[in-house]
């Protein structure tokens, strides 16, 4: 029979199976002593099972993950990093119950647990309103960001007025996923694409977000992590690479960087304006040393360790998991609902 844990100390890692950023903290977090339980929520019914009662205002019960028994009121911390959601069948199910029974597993076992009193990093509510990019630009300026004058609508004659009075010419950006599964599952990647006004007519079919584009002298992905901050250069070699360096990876080189500290610290307002204890952040920098916000990844991994394997970020994030770096907290800054 399982023992339940009491020293109040466990931190959950909750990750798809093959995460390597999974991998990486969950091994920096035992190295630091810490009791940590790893699961994914897909599995649910397999080797996880929850047993929780709201009893005043707090969830009290029990998680169990390969028959290790947690109490709720023991987990100290929460590492959210993309787990694979539930899912549900049984026999004589149709596809339809058990898409329906896989998102009442999903909003009862991430909702109790997303619930629980303790550090979040990052709690899922945060990350969906810090993927809302209408909302991040305006509360990244607010902050005391530079963003690149924005549009969004769907009139082109208000579309071709906005690129008139850009000095380089406009880019094309999505708001959602940049990227489009196809009907035989090709994925087809959408990246950040520069704009002309013969293109401005398609602009009436739906929405569309254009910015003024940065003639950029080099990028930098910035990872907040409490209230450090841990910057990576990224110069890519190619034109198409300038514009969005994600369209050429393979053209890219990266060198550790430090930021302006106005610049940091207003990336740390922006995170902890959205509850966030972890964020990456993407800058662009042009050839007079002018700083421009971009883009908020509230749930960005750790993959720049891979070619700088020194840069320290699962190693902040376990400490800060750990409870051995200093914890965010909210300041005066909003963000948008």
């Amino acid at each position: 029979m399982s023992s339940i844990q009491t020293d109040g100390n466990t931190v959950l890692v909750i990750t798809a199976r093959n995460s390597d950023t999974g991998d990486a903290v969950t091994l920096a977090l035992q190295g630091l002593g810490v009791r940590t339980v790893r699961f994914d929520l897909a599995d649910l019914g397999r080797t996880v099972s929850v047993s929780a009662r709201c009893d005043a205002g707090q969830w009290q019960g029990s998680l169990t993950v390969r028959s290790r028994v947690t109490k709720l009121r023991d987990v100290w911390s929460v590492f959210w990093c993309h787990p694979t959601p539930p899912r549900v069948w049984g026999d004589g199910m149709t596809q339809a119950q058990m898409q329906w029974a896989s998102q009442e597993a999903l909003a009862g076992l991430a909702g109790v647990l997303g619930t629980l009193d303790c550090l979040h990093v990052n709690r899922p509510s945060d990350i969906r309103r810090a993927q809302i990019k209408v909302g991040v630009v305006a509360a990244a300026e607010r902050a005391g960001l530079t963003v690149p004058p924005t549009w969004i609508g769907s009139l082109p004659s208000g579309a071709r007025r906005f690129n008139l009075g850009a000095p380089d010419g406009i880019v094309t950006k999505t708001l959602t996923v940049p990227q489009i599964t196809e009907d035989d599952h090709r994925v087809r990647p959408l990246y950040t694409t520069l704009v002309v006004d013969s293109d401005l007519d398609a602009v009436a079919t739906g929405i569309t977000h254009l910015q003024h584009r940065v003639v950029t002298d080099y990028a930098v992905r910035a990872h907040t992590i409490g209230t450090r901050t841990i910057a990576v250069r990224i110069d890519a070699h190619t034109t198409v690479g300038r514009t969005d360096w994600r369209a050429t990876p393979e053209s890219l080189t990266s060198t550790p960087n430090t930021l302006p500290s106005p610049v940091a610290d207003a990336l740390i307002a922006l995170v902890q304006c959205y509850g966030l204890p972890y964020a990456a952040s993407d800058l662009l920098v042009d050839s007079h040393g002018r700083w421009y916000f971009v883009d908020l990844n509230p749930a960005g991994h750790r993959w720049l360790e891979n070619e700088l394997p020194d840069l320290g970020i699962t190693q902040a994030l376990a400490q800060l998991l750990a409870g051995d770096s200093e914890r965010p907290s909210r300041n005066g800054l909003t963000a948008a609902a």
